[in-house]
């Protein structure tokens, strides 16, 4: 996935956006730096959620034009408490669903923070 201008785009949270260029199975979580995009997590993005602390991902690994769903990966962004300063390095993942809950409780990242956003045909 190239996080050039896009058939799809979905803004999420500071400068945070849903990117798929061609076809949906190339959803991708995306960086917007003041002049460039950023590519954050590849895909095939299938699920977000985000409130003003986090970004939440479950994610797909994409060999295109086949989406192994049979593996779940999971991504954490933390927006204030980063892990570092450059877009592409402050992502945690990819976790299993295990090591996601696990950091989940780490982080402090929320309960209530879901998956809102489900992309039903990439799932």
């Amino acid at each position: 996935m190239g996080c050039q201008p896009a058939a799809y785009v979905e803004e999420l949270v500071a400068d945070y956006s849903l990117r798929a260029i061609d076809v949906r199975s190339g959803m991708g979580v995306c960086y917007l730096d003041g002049k460039h995009i950023i590519g954050i997590v590849q895909s095939t993005v299938f699920a977000v959620g985000h409130n003003d602390d986090f970004i939440i991902i479950k994610q797909h690994p994409e060999d295109f034009p086949k989406i192994d769903k049979s593996i779940t990966n999971y991504f954490v962004i933390p927006l204030k408490k980063k892990v570092s300063k450059l877009a592409e390095e402050n992502v945690i993942g990819p976790m299993s669903k295990e090591e996601f809950e696990r950091k989940r409780i780490e982080l402090g990242v929320p309960k209530n923070l879901s998956f809102t956003r489900v992309f039903k045909d990439l799932e």
